[in-house]
């Protein structure tokens, strides 16, 4: 695409989460009025419009940093990550059966909210050094078992067993997709992913066989939780959320019954403002407010994966198409949890639901996304000097050209065999002709 018709995208990405924003705002208000706490029904929409203020301020903070000084933010992020979910085990809050916040009066902190973009972080630093060959090997690490799959997989396991201790397996699985999402886009063996997908796969179909025919681990919590939603069978007790959330959906109809009329909201639905704010927008606004939201989270997650692909490096390709894919799983496995297709987890909706944290590393997280499509825009556009501080990589993975008549981004296939891998690879333009992809 032109570069002209990249700062369309990356409008349209803007004013749609703007219009995002300002909906949720809408409908929490909407929503937490009826959880009046001490007696201010706009108790929880004042506290959010703090945490958006934040939000944008992030926001504008990192869309104006340079993304690749985070290479040398990112083990030290990491290790506090890790630090801070150690330390909500012991000094956190537990509410609902979970122990996920470190709560001081009014003030709360997710530490998984922030270890997710940590994660992200140390994965792409990790991934685009694996592409680098080193002294004495000529071939990249990337296409080796261990550095290019298991190596990767180690380190998500780290924050994944903490946040699983937190009783969290939404955010714990939300990691696992995340950085099998990564280890592909940075070219690590495609038949190693695929062996872990399918194992994965066949050890989610036995455990279903043994649960289901013959009755095992029917003693662990989950375990009954995915038994009542298979079942059906405790509308008033694990079930009760998907199922008031069910007849919101239903009350709604195609055009609702009106903002600020819900009944569900009264009592009813419990975590109206939070998780299950989505049923909420069926009944109030029906179908058609329901679906426009779904084709927001479409839009936002086509042209911020067009964004990401424009990146002029590996490590800016893998922080953007991270940070899609966290705000995109993030919101199919709320809508999948509210409309019972999948049984419930506690996952905000983002940009709508009631939750500072979360609000404020998405938002924050997006403003580095911008930072990366506005340096490949301006190197493009030759109007960027290349700091002289950078290192350019030895070998042939990443090599940075002047940029006077633009540059673009094609995937490249380098060696083959163990090695064989993708490699993202910047390659200056022949006069105003782009080359095609090999």
């Amino acid at each position: 695409m032109s570069p002209r018709a990249m700062k369309g995208v990356a409008g349209v990405f803007c004013v749609t989460v703007l219009a995002l924003l300002t909906f949720g705002f809408v409908m929490l208000a909407s929503t937490s009025s009826a959880s009046a706490y001490h007696g201010d029904p706009f108790y929880y929409a004042k506290r959010q419009a703090v945490w958006l203020g934040l939000g944008l301020v992030g926001c504008a903070v990192t869309a104006c940093v340079d993304y690749r000084r985070y290479r040398k933010l990112a083990w030290p992020l990491f290790v506090l990550a890790v630090v801070l979910l150690a330390g909500v085990l012991i000094l956190g809050k537990r509410i609902n059966g979970a122990t996920r916040w470190f709560s001081y009066g009014a003030f709360r902190f997710q530490p998984s909210e922030f270890a997710k973009y940590a994660l992200l972080l140390v994965l792409a630093l990790w991934l685009e050094q694996m592409q680098r060959p080193t002294k004495g090997q000529p071939q990249p690490r990337i296409g080796h078992w261990w550095w290019g799959v298991f190596a990767p997989i180690g380190i998500t396991c780290v924050p994944a067993v903490l946040i699983l201790r937190e009783n969290d397996l939404g955010t714990t699985l939300l990691l696992g997709a995340m950085a099998l999402l990564a280890m592909w886009v940075g070219g690590a063996p495609s038949r190693w992913l695929a062996a872990i997908l399918a194992a994965g796969g066949a050890g989610a179909a036995a455990g279903l066989v043994a649960i289901l025919k013959f009755g095992m681990f029917q003693r662990f919590y989950q375990v009954q939780r995915f038994l009542h939603w298979w079942r059906w069978d405790d509308l008033q007790g694990s079930n009760y959320q998907q199922w008031m959330a069910m007849l919101a959906f239903g009350s709604g109809g195609p055009l609702g019954v009106g903002l600020g009329d819900s009944r569900m909201k009264m009592a009813n639905l419990p975590e109206a403002h939070t998780d299950f704010i989505f049923p909420i927008i069926g009944e109030e606004l029906g179908l058609v407010a329901t679906l426009a939201v779904v084709a927001a989270f479409v839009v936002i997650i086509v042209c911020g994966i067009l964004l990401a692909t424009h990146s002029p490096d590996l490590f800016g390709l893998l922080l953007g198409s991270g940070i899609i894919a966290l705000i995109g799983l993030q919101a199919i496995i709320n809508i999948a949890v509210v409309t019972n297709t999948v049984p419930n987890k506690g996952m905000p909706l983002p940009f709508i639901s009631y939750g500072g944290s979360n609000l404020v590393m998405t938002l924050a997280a997006l403003g580095v996304l911008l930072n990366i499509f506005s340096r490949a825009h301006a190197e493009a556009a030759g109007t960027l000097t290349e700091p002289s501080n950078e290192s350019t990589p030895p070998g042939g993975a990443f090599r940075q050209s002047s940029w006077g008549s633009g540059a673009y981004l094609r995937l490249v296939q380098h060696g083959g065999g163990r090695f064989g891998h993708r490699a993202w690879s910047l390659a200056p333009r022949s006069g105003s002709a782009r080359e095609g992809r090999k």
